[in-house]
């Protein structure tokens, strides 16, 4: 009989990462394929003590044809996907349950949790059908599409009985990823062709991993430069993938750097249309209208960030720091009441941010400040009818 559930991966000298992967997958698949892009430590060795089929791929400065032909070595009904520093997280022995009663679903997507990092879950379509019009595509940060076209929410269901874990963002590991893989890879791909705004951003935010804020500032304009012609007419770009993270990058640049407060509030105010429930986006409205004198605006941008942390309902198709929903709004919201002389909403602010992070230095030195000015004072009841949310 044809197996159930497949797994496959691409690896390239994951040896100390692999064993931890296929531990956690090897009790819950039918199959298990393992393609090797070229590795020169035990990759291939480790996998094949789990009893998984090698196969191997000429690397081409490709990811989505490697993805592509691991997908087409298996011969199960569904495919499991992960990359070898992730770990695959059980939570219900019965989830298998959900595949054999799928009959409109093409790909399932579990949370992705980034261990030892303070960001949100992403939500990333990891089982998927074993069918021909399933394809990767994208040389760097593959997306995968149905029939060359993205996938429909209604294609898309949640699978909350698994999760998995994330170890790649541990800072050692990715320094080294950075210079040694993905710079290079993406270097070279933006020399043979236009890069996507996708890796705009993501080439970008590696030059600022390793200390390259001048090629980080040369991408940024490029991809500024593209986006303005939706910024101005409103037209939402074709390319969404992480768009609300480059938009977020874009405006702070354009505020911190450039000073550029129109730039910044236009892409506040088109971001904020196109992704309306994207925290940083929110947050970083606050700061400019904060700049731009406008502090009693700011603040409602900054205590609805902290209503969506308490609320959990906020953007979910891709990660971002979780202290857009805590820390970060309660102290910006502490710093503009300071700047007001409204002294004890920027008290009961600073302490909220020190409930999210007792150890957040800017929110001790704002209270300090404070008190410096002459402590808290007392509020009346109507004032605190505007109370920042606990």
């Amino acid at each position: 009989m044809r197996p159930l559930l497949s797994f496959c991966m691409i690896v390239k000298n994951e040896a100390e990462n692999l064993p931890r992967c296929l531990r956690s997958v090897r009790n819950h698949v039918d199959e298990l394929v393992v393609v090797d892009t070229g590795s020169e430590d035990e990759t291939v060795t480790i996998a094949q003590s789990f009893g998984a089929k090698i196969a191997h791929f000429t690397w081409c400065d490709d990811f989505a044809a490697a993805r592509n032909f691991a997908a087409s070595q298996v011969t199960g009904t569904w495919i499991l996907t992960l990359d070898a520093d992730e770990e695959l997280i059980v939570e219900s022995p019965n989830w298998r349950e959900a595949l054999q009663a799928s009959d409109d679903i093409l790909a399932y997507e579990i949370d992705r949790l980034d261990v030892g990092q303070p960001i949100t879950a992403l939500h990333l379509p990891r089982i998927q059908r074993n069918l021909s019009d399933l394809q990767y595509v994208g040389r760097y940060h593959e997306q995968l599409t149905y029939q060359q076209h993205s996938l429909k929410t209604t294609q898309l269901q949640p699978l909350s009985s698994l999760k998995i874990l994330h170890y790649g963002y541990e800072a050692a590991s990715l320094a080294a990823k950075n210079l040694h893989r993905d710079i290079p890879l993406l270097e070279r791909i933006r020399e043979q062709e236009p890069l996507s705004l996708l890796l705009l951003l993501t080439l970008a935010n590696n030059y600022l991993r390793t200390d390259q804020l001048e090629k980080a500032q040369v991408l940024w304009a490029e991809a500024l430069e593209r986006l303005s012609p939706h910024l101005l007419s409103g037209e939402l770009p074709s390319e969404t993938v992480r768009l609300p993270a480059l938009l977020f990058t874009l405006g702070l640049d354009l505020l911190s750097s450039q000073e550029d407060y129109e730039s910044a509030m236009l892409i506040c105010r088109q971001g904020l249309a196109w992704f309306p429930t994207y925290p940083p986006l929110h947050h970083l409205t606050g700061m400019v209208l904060r700049e731009v004198g406008l502090p009693l605006g700011a603040t409602a941008y900054f205590k609805q960030c902290l209503q969506m942390g308490e609320t959990g309902h906020y953007w979910r198709q891709e990660s971002f720091d979780r202290a857009f929903l805590d820390v970060f709004p309660a102290y910006e919201l502490g710093l503009t009441y300071l700047n007001l002389a409204r002294l004890p909403e920027a008290t009961e602010a600073f302490e909220l941010a020190l409930r999210f992070d007792p150890s957040y230095e800017p929110a001790q030195e704002g209270l300090e400040q404070v008190n410096q000015r002459g402590g808290a004072g007392k509020r009346s009841s109507t004032d605190r009818s505007n109370d920042v949310p606990n």
